[in-house]
C-alpha cells in the first residue's frame, strides 16, 4: 500500500514536468542547403520538403533548370544556419532515405509555403501526405496571380493535357500513362497554367516541368 501511495505522489508531482518536456518543440540546426527543396541538418540527415517541387540545380549529368539556382539561393536565405522545426505527415521518409517534412522557422514562417508564394517552386500533390495541401495550393495561386518567380512572363499556346484526378498529375495525350487513366479520373486542360492552378503537377516522364520558362 505504501509503495502504491509513493508511486501516485511521484506521478502527481513529476508528470507536469515530464509532460512539458514531451510537448516541447524540437529544433534542428540547418547545416547546408542542397537546393530549393532539400536541406541537410547538423546531424547529417537530409530533409525533403513535403508538398513542393523546386527547379533542379546543375548536376553532373544535367544543366540547371530555369530558376533552379534562384530557388536554392532563396531557400538558403531562409534557413541556412537557422534552427527549424520539422513536422511530419503520414510518411516520414522517401525512397532515398530523406526525411519528409513541413519546415518552420522560429518566427513562424512556413518554409514550404514561402517558397511557393515567392514563385520558387510549384505545388506537388502526393498521397498520403496531404495535411497542408490547401495552404500550399493557395500559396502557389498567390504567386501565379502576382506572376512571381517561375510564373512571370508566362507564355504558352493552347494545347491539350490530360490530368489524373487521383494522382493530380497531368500528361501529354500521347503519354502511355495518360492512356491508362480511367475515364472517371480524367480531366482535360487547354493550358499547363490551368493545370497548375488546379493543383496538378507535370508527370515527369512525359511533360517537361520548366519548358515554358525557356520561351
Amino acid at each position: 500500500m505504501r509503495k502504491q501511495v509513493l508511486i501516485i505522489i511521484f506521478v502527481c508531482f513529476c508528470y507536469p514536468f515530464y509532460g512539458q518536456e514531451l510537448l516541447a518543440e524540437t529544433w534542428y540546426q540547418v547545416r547546408w542547403v542542397d537546393d530549393g527543396d532539400t536541406i541537410v541538418l547538423q546531424d547529417g540527415r537530409h530533409v525533403r520538403y513535403i508538398g513542393i517541387n523546386a527547379p533542379e540545380i546543375e548536376h553532373e549529368d544535367q544543366n540547371a533548370e530555369p530558376f533552379g539556382n534562384k530557388a536554392k539561393s532563396f531557400n538558403k536565405k531562409l534557413v541556412y544556419h537557422q534552427k527549424v522545426r520539422l513536422e511530419y505527415d503520414q510518411e516520414k521518409q522517401d525512397q532515398y532515405g530523406r526525411l519528409l517534412a513541413y519546415v518552420f522557422l522560429k518566427d513562424g514562417t512556413f518554409v514550404n509555403a514561402r517558397l511557393l508564394t515567392q514563385g520558387y517552386a510549384f505545388f506537388l500533390y502526393r498521397r498520403p501526405n496531404l495535411k497542408y495541401n490547401s495552404i500550399l495550393l493557395a500559396s502557389q495561386q498567390e504567386a501565379m496571380s502576382s506572376e512571381k518567380g517561375i510564373w512571370q512572363e508566362w507564355n504558352e499556346q493552347n494545347a491539350t493535357y490530360i490530368g489524373n484526378k487521383r494522382s493530380r498529375r497531368f500528361h501529354l495525350p500521347a503519354c502511355p500513362f495518360a492512356k491508362k487513366i480511367k475515364s472517371s479520373n480524367r480531366v482535360l486542360f487547354k493550358k499547363k497554367w490551368d493545370a497548375f492552378w488546379g493543383g496538378y503537377a507535370p508527370a515527369k516522364k512525359c511533360v517537361k516541368e520548366y519548358s515554358q520558362f525557356l520561351n
